[in-house]
């Protein structure tokens, strides 16, 4: 009878497929100029409705001005998601200084499974991240606030970087939080309400000043936090 092999077998090690993920993780140039892209497309729109309102249609220009402030708001969110990817992944390689909030994220355990096998490849976190952050809405003040703490970026910095103005009376804390709530506010109207109150259904008052005055606002916002990024 042949004697048996009791001889221990090497494990191969690292034979199991690293994931890999299809979310593109950018660089701050490129996610400023998907920004300033999409500013440009929106501001395109205003040779449009002058035409449109010189023939006599304005509610069709209106509408124009009504969309342009959902695509806006749209550019925002898309900028913080962005930064957001952008940020969490400088923390976990540990180029940006940890926040509470990054130690406190909450992640499942598949995704700690994933990590595991994954070694020092970060594409298991930044799929995570994106699926973690895919739904959540950051256009309004405490979201764009609790991004920013997420990442360890001065609220009060980017505020001032926005919108200092000597001998300005609204202090620009106040200012950041007014604007952003404002264009939250006014999305959202449009998006669920086609502009219309809930009290009595009266359409919204919409002028080329108030849409202009939104863009300027959150060109602001979204140049000031991408300076307090970059100086991280």
């Amino acid at each position: 009878m042949d004697e048996r092999n009791l001889d221990l077998v090497v494990r191969n090690e690292n034979t199991r497929d690293k994931f890999q993920t299809e979310v593109v993780r950018f660089e701050l140039d490129q996610i400023l100029q998907h920004f300033v892209e999409a500013i440009q497309t929106i501001n395109a729109q205003f040779d449009i409705v002058d035409e449109l309102i010189e023939s006599g249609k304005v509610i069709e220009g209106e509408n124009i001005w009504r969309a342009q402030i959902i695509f806006l708001a749209s550019a925002l969110d898309f900028y913080m998601h962005e930064l957001t990817k952008y940020g969490l992944c400088e923390i976990y390689n540990e180029n940006w200084n940890h926040t509470d909030k990054y130690e406190n994220l909450q992640v499942n355990m598949k995704a700690i499974e994933i990590a595991l096998k994954s070694g020092e490849d970060i594409d298991w976190f930044l799929e995570y991240i994106n699926n973690y952050y895919r739904a959540i809405t950051m256009v309004s003040y405490e979201s764009v606030k609790d991004q920013l703490n997420l990442l360890g970026i001065c609220l009060a910095s980017v505020a001032d970087g926005a919108f200092y103005q000597r001998g300005e009376t609204e202090n620009t804390k106040a200012r950041f939080k007014r604007r952003l709530n404002e264009l939250f506010s006014r999305r959202n109207i449009i998006a669920h309400q086609s502009d219309r109150a809930h009290t009595d259904a009266q359409v919204n008052i919409i002028t080329k000043e108030i849409v202009q005055n939104f863009i300027c606002d959150i060109e602001k916002i979204v140049r000031a936090i991408d300076a307090e990024a970059r100086n991280k």
